[in-house]
C-alpha cells in the first residue's frame, strides 16, 4: 500500500511540474509584446544622416585606435624578449653556480684525502696545517709545522 501512495504521490507532482513548464513556454509562444531583435550594436553603425567630416572623424579615430593597439602589441613582444632573456641569464647564472658548486665539492673530497693520509691537518678554526718532514723520517713531526690560513671547513 505505501509503494502504491508513492508512485500516486510522484506522479501528481510530475504532472504539476509538466503543466507548469507547459504554462510559460505557452505564455512565450502567445506573447506579442516583443521587442524587435537588432543585428549590430549601435556603438559601430555610422548613421545615415552623417556628414563627410563627421564620417572622417571616425575614421581617424578608428586609425588612432588601431595604432595605439600596434604600439601595445609591440610593446609586449618587446617585454616577451626581454623576459627570455632574463630566463636565459638566470640559467646561465644557475649553471655557473652548480659549476662552483661542483669545484668547491671537489676541493673539499682533496682536502679530506689529503687529511685523511696525513699530508695535512685541518684545524677546528680551518687552518691548515702542513708538517714538515725530518730528513730521512717519513713520519710527519708534530712540533715543526708551518702553518697555512685557511677558510676550508
Amino acid at each position: 500500500m505505501k509503494h502504491i501512495s508513492a508512485i500516486i504521490a510522484g506522479v501528481f507532482i510530475t504532472g504539476l511540474v509538466a503543466v507548469a513548464i507547459l504554462a510559460v513556454g505557452g505564455n512565450a509562444l502567445l506573447n506579442t509584446n516583443t521587442v524587435p531583435v537588432q543585428a549590430a550594436p549601435a556603438a559601430s553603425t555610422v548613421p545615415s544622416t552623417a556628414t563627410g567630416s563627421q564620417v572622417a572623424q571616425l575614421q581617424s579615430e578608428v586609425q588612432q585606435l588601431t595604432n595605439r593597439v600596434n604600439q601595445y602589441q609591440q610593446r609586449e613582444q618587446q617585454y616577451q624578449s626581454e623576459l627570455q632573456q632574463a630566463a636565459s641569464q638566470v640559467d646561465q647564472a644557475n649553471g655557473q653556480a652548480n659549476q662552483a658548486a661542483s669545484e668547491i665539492q671537489q676541493y673539499q673530497q682533496l682536502l679530506t684525502v689529503l687529511a685523511q693520509r696525513g699530508i695535512i691537518r685541518i684545524q677546528s678554526d680551518g687552518s691548515i696545517v702542513i708538517p714538515r718532514l725530518g730528513f730521512g723520517n717519513s713520519q710527519p713531526q708534530s712540533n715543526q709545522s708551518t702553518q697555512q690560513q685557511g677558510i676550508f671547513q
